[in-house]
C-alpha cells in the first residue's frame, strides 16, 4: 500500500473520530445542563438517549457520529424503536416520554449547528384513556374517607389526596413540596387580597402556580411540626408506594384501576363539569395545550345527556317556579355535583 494511500486513511480515521468526538461533546454538555436541575432527571435523559441509539444504531452513544444520526429515517424509529418498546410492554406514555428525550438531544445538536432531523422522531402513537381514568366526585370524596382511616400515614395520605386534586400538580413535584420554598404569598390583581400560592417546578421544569384558599393551607398547617417537607413520611424514599397500595385497595373497592395520577385526572374531569371552561381546566394541568387537556375530558356516553338531546326536547322553562324554596334547595343538596357546580361557578362570579 502506498504512503499516500495510508495518510489518507489515517486521515478519514481521524475525521471519523473526530465527529465522534463532536456528538459526545455535546451529549456530555446536553446531560451536564439537566444534571444542574436535577441529576435523576440527567440519568433518566441519559438512559433513554442510550437505549434509542442501541435499537436504531446498534451502536453505544460514544461511537455515534453525526452521520449516522442522519441516517435515521422515520420508518427506523417506528420499526426498530417504537415497535419494539411497545412489544416489551412500554406504555406509549412511556413511549412518548423516551422520545421527548430524544428529542432533547436533536434540539441540542441543531443548535451547535448539526443537521439532524427531529422530524424522523415524530411518530403517532395511540392515546391510552385509560391512564387518565378519573373519579366521580362521590368517588372523590368515598377515596378522601377512606384515606383518612388508613392505618399508616392517615393524616398525610389524606392531605395529599386533596393536595394532588385541589393543585393539578404531578406526583413528584408534591412530594417534594417543602414549607420554606413552594409556600408564597402574592396579590390578587382583582380583590388586592393576599393569596396562598403553591408554587412548583413541574414537568419540564416549568414553575407551576395553584393558589389555594386560606382554610385548605391551615388544614396543611396540621402536618407542620418544623420538618423540612410537607409530606415528610410519604416523601421518603419510595414511601409514596404506601400511598398507592392504599389508592389500589381502594380502586378494588369501587372496581376502578387507578393510581397517584387519577387524581390529576379527576381535578381536570371535575374542574370541567364544573366550569365548563376548558382554558381554566389547562391552566389547572398545567398543560402547554389545550390538545393535552381534552384527553382528560371524556365524551358523554349517555344519550340523554348529550347536548343534542337536550337542545332539541322542548324544556319546560316553568318547572323551576313550581318549586319552593325548600324543594329546590332539596334537589340541589341531594346531587352533590349539581351543588358543588353552583357553589364553584358562585365562587368564580363573586371573585369577578
Amino acid at each position: 500500500m502506498s504512503a499516500l494511500a495510508v495518510e489518507q486513511i489515517r486521515h478519514e480515521g481521524n475525521v471519523h473520530q473526530l465527529r465522534s468526538m463532536d456528538v459526545q461533546e455535546v451529549y456530555e454538555a446536553f446531560l451536564s445542563s439537566h444534571h444542574r436541575n436535577s441529576p435523576r432527571t440527567a440519568e433518566e435523559y441519559d438512559s433513554r438517549v442510550k437505549e434509542f441509539f442501541q435499537l436504531t444504531l446498534r451502536k453505544d452513544i460514544k461511537f455515534v457520529t453525526v452521520e449516522d444520526i442522519k441516517s435515521i429515517k422515520n420508518a427506523d424509529v417506528q420499526l426498530k424503536f417504537v415497535d419494539v418498546l411497545l412489544e416489551r410492554g412500554n406504555k406509549t406514555g412511556t413511549v412518548r416520554t423516551k422520545l421527548h428525550s430524544v428529542k432533547s438531544f436533536y434540539d441540542d445538536l441543531l443548535k451547535n449547528e448539526y443537521e439532524v432531523n427531529p422530524m424522523a422522531l415524530k411518530v403517532k402513537l395511540k392515546v391510552e384513556t385509560k391512564h387518565h381514568e378519573a373519579l366521580s366526585l362521590k368517588e372523590y370524596f368515598e377515596l378522601l374517607e377512606f384515606m383518612a382511616k388508613e392505618k399508616s400515614d392517615m393524616l398525610e395520605k389524606y392531605l395529599l389526596s386533596k393536595t394532588l386534586y385541589h393543585t393539578g400538580q404531578r406526583k413528584t413535584a408534591t412530594l417534594s413540596m417543602t414549607w420554606k420554598e413552594n409556600f408564597i404569598q402574592k396579590k390578587d390583581s382583582e380583590t388586592g387580597e393576599m393569596i396562598w400560592i403553591i408554587k412548583v417546578k413541574d414537568k419540564g421544569q416549568k414553575w407551576k402556580e395553584a393558589p389555594i384558599s386560606d382554610d385548605f393551607y391551615n388544614e396543611l398547617q396540621q402536618l407542620n411540626n418544623g420538618q423540612e417537607n410537607v409530606f415528610a413520611e410519604l416523601s421518603k424514599k419510595n414511601a409514596y408506594k404506601r400511598y398507592e397500595n392504599s389508592m389500589k385497595k381502594f380502586g378494588k373497592i369501587i372496581a376502578k384501576s387507578i393510581s397517584i395520577h387519577t387524581m390529576k385526572a379527576t381535578a381536570i374531569t371535575i374542574g370541567y363539569m364544573m366550569t365548563k371552561d376548558i382554558n381554566l381546566c389547562k391552566q389547572l394541568g398545567g398543560h402547554s395545550s389545550i390538545a393535552t387537556t381534552e384527553i382528560y375530558i371524556k365524551e358523554e356516553k349517555s344519550y340523554v345527556k348529550q347536548i343534542s338531546y337536550n337542545m332539541s326536547r322542548k324544556i319546560d322553562e316553568d318547572a323551576l317556579e313550581s318549586l319552593s324554596n325548600r324543594e329546590l334547595l332539596d334537589l340541589i343538596n341531594a346531587n352533590k355535583d349539581i351543588k358543588m357546580q353552583l357553589l364553584t361557578r358562585l365562587g368564580i362570579s363573586l371573585a369577578s
